[in-house]
């Protein structure tokens, strides 16, 4: 035989003002723990109280800069999967709902529209300040050349931060370009931003 027992149900008289003491909230139909004189839900599982998060967000419009050699923010128009990330407003800031360091990864599809040699300038920008030191450069030169750019990073970010990505040109014959499906492949994106929590 074994003998099993419940945790005790949190009501509003019981006080958190001893630590480590175990019991069981029915308004949330969640374990929570006494700390530092609140009841703390328990992270386990992948449930809303896990303090991590992940996010995909991607674009499939083409997107241009309307002035040469002007910081012009990129935006997100869909959202393929998160939690504790989420596209803010404007639709160019990601924000983080949680505090903690994120490994993410950008890529963006550039194409050329005329043969002229034409600069693209990519950058992070946290809270509307620019991350020091974090710009990449490539450059294009016949017409309709199309590449791919891609970084990754590791962001350390406070609950309620934003982040954007930035991009100018020095030519206005360009854009981040998305393509259409073809009969033997998907649709290609314009940018694609993917996030995960490291801690």
């Amino acid at each position: 035989m074994r003998t099993r027992g419940t945790l005790r149900s949190l009501t509003n008289g019981d006080s958190a003002a001893e630590d480590a003491v175990l019991m069981w909230d029915r308004e949330i139909e969640h374990p929570v723990v006494s700390l530092d004189g609140e009841w703390i839900p328990l992270a386990y599982g992948d449930n809303e109280y896990m303090g991590y998060g992940y996010g995909a967000f991607l674009d499939f419009s083409d997107q241009t800069a309307t002035t040469v050699d002007t910081a012009t923010a990129i935006t997100w128009g869909q959202t393929a999967y998160s939690k504790n990330i989420s596209v803010g407003s404007p639709t160019s800031r990601i924000v983080f709902a949680e505090a903690g360091k994120y490994y993410i990864h950008f890529t963006a599809q550039l194409n050329s529209q005329s043969a002229n040699a034409k600069t693209f300038w990519f950058w992070p920008r946290l809270n509307g300040t620019d991350v020091t030191g974090s710009t990449m450069r490539i450059t294009l030169h016949d017409n309709d050349e199309a590449k791919t750019v891609a970084r990754a990073a590791i962001f350390n970010v406070s609950a309620n931060d934003y982040l954007e990505a930035m991009f100018a040109v020095d030519d206005l014959d360009t854009a981040l370009q998305a393509y259409a499906a073809e009969t033997f492949c998907p649709a290609v994106p314009s940018v694609t931003l993917m996030i995960k929590s490291i801690g």
